[in-house]
């Protein structure tokens, strides 16, 4: 079965790959093993195959003074160096009123680029100093991410996202680390 696949299947792809050589009759048959051959090419018991030319596709002119937008290459990105300095990876907080995040952006973002920063997959108001804030976290771990955005919505630079810590009393743990 598996010979008779790649025989078949490299057949075809032969006849209908060819571009403007395509042949449009093929012949099948069946050798001595059981193995299913195509060819374009007649062979003794072989059976007439008949195949549809490939369907193609030209696109039209561009209208005068306009050239097609396939054509045209998006325009390059500026290369930026972006990181979250602030917190630390894996930092605790311990009842936290607010967590501080800095976010680094090398060189500074222009032309309609924008640096968009998320904690948990929600995103924090912009921040011309790349400072921003969360205030009253819940307990657990949180995740910060940073992408610097360029202006046509493609990611320009994007930051290793950065998870931490809050933590909060409980019945459990009553009292701060700092109290042990």
């Amino acid at each position: 079965m598996t010979r008779w696949i790649a025989c078949g299947l490299a057949a075809l792809t032969l006849a209908l790959g060819a571009g403007a050589v395509v042949a449009t009759t093929l012949y099948r048959w069946v050798d001595a093993q059981g193995v299913v051959h195509y060819s374009d090419t007649p062979q003794p018991g072989a059976q007439k195959i008949q195949i549809q030319d490939a369907q193609t596709y030209k696109a039209l002119p561009a209208p005068r003074g306009q050239t097609q937008a396939s054509t045209s290459a998006p325009p390059e990105l500026t290369a930026y160096q972006c990181r979250i300095i602030s917190p630390s990876p894996e930092q605790s907080f311990f009842e936290p009123e607010v967590i501080p995040i800095s976010v680094s952006v090398t060189p500074q973002p222009g032309g309609g680029d924008q640096v968009l920063v998320s904690v948990d997959g929600s995103a924090l108001p912009a921040s011309a100093n790349l400072t921003y804030q969360v205030t009253q976290p819940d307990r657990g771990p949180h995740t910060i991410t940073a992408t610097v955005q360029a202006a046509d919505g493609r990611a320009a630079c994007t930051a290793a996202p950065v998870t931490f810590i809050v933590q909060r009393p409980s019945l459990l743990s009553p009292q701060s680390p700092a109290h042990h």
